[in-house]
């Protein structure tokens, strides 16, 4: 059967153009809406885990370069079936063989550092902006109702001896997050692997948040909607172990 080739391209370009619209929601989405970890305890005083249609971030990622894959395979195509259209045009606008093969030549280069060099590329790690007890004494690792009290400790002025003095029980309290806030959980980490990074039975840890057998390799995040625990419970099961031993 014969291919009609100006239905076969107007095919294409409408979906092209009906994924480029949800490509770039979905960045929007994850840029401005699911926003990662530190913003999220600026913005709403606490370790939340967000959802739009019952998905998070990284999964919104997912799916957003499974799109991208497939408008490139697209344009690929399109180039492919204008391809002589394409040639004719660029000879037209540059009749100099000579920076013909330049301009190409830079083309390539482009299309190779920025489209199959990443696929090779180890990123570069900065302790010090990862880890989460160097964000958590700027405020960050605490939840609203902490950063309250935080600031409100730091805030009072020295007292004197005859004076009232802070309870011990709160001087606990806030050593107690202080330890916490260098035990690092996400919600996009499994049980499975919160018990390996931290030396402790995976058991134990699902049935402390009272997460049924069978979930260990489900997201906290996930786990978290659907069985009502927090991530401090997590902290507060690992830092129990860590004391005990």
């Amino acid at each position: 059967m014969k291919i009609n080739k100006p239905k076969l391209n107007l095919s294409i370009d409408i979906l092209m153009f009906m994924l480029i619209i949800p490509i770039a929601g979905i960045g929007f989405l994850i840029k401005y809406v699911l926003v990662p970890g530190f913003k999220r305890n600026d913005i709403y005083g606490r370790d939340v885990e967000l959802y739009y249609w019952g998905i998070d971030r990284h999964q919104w990622g997912t799916i957003h370069l499974i799109l991208s894959f497939v408008l490139l395979f697209l344009l690929v195509l399109h180039i492919v079936f204008h391809w002589k259209q394409i040639i004719g045009i660029f000879k037209k606008m540059v009749p100099a063989k000579a920076l013909r093969v330049i301009l190409g030549s830079l083309l390539v280069l482009f299309t190779f550092v920025f489209g199959i060099v990443p696929f090779f590329l180890n990123p570069e790690v900065d302790e010090s902006v990862l880890n989460h007890a160097h964000n958590s004494k700027h405020g960050k690792g605490y939840s609203f109702e902490e950063r309250q009290y935080k600031n409100k400790v730091e805030a009072k002025p020295d007292i004197g001896q005859d004076q009232e003095k802070i309870p011990d029980v709160e001087h606990h309290t806030e050593l107690k997050h202080a330890h916490q806030s260098d035990i690092e959980i996400y919600g996009n980490m499994t049980i499975n692997e919160v018990a390996e990074k931290y030396n402790v039975s995976a058991h134990e840890l699902a049935k402390s948040i009272n997460v049924p057998t069978g979930n260990n390799n489900k997201r906290l995040g996930r786990l978290r909607k659907q069985y009502n625990f927090q991530l401090n419970d997590i902290r507060d099961y690992i830092e129990s172990k860590n004391m005990k031993e």
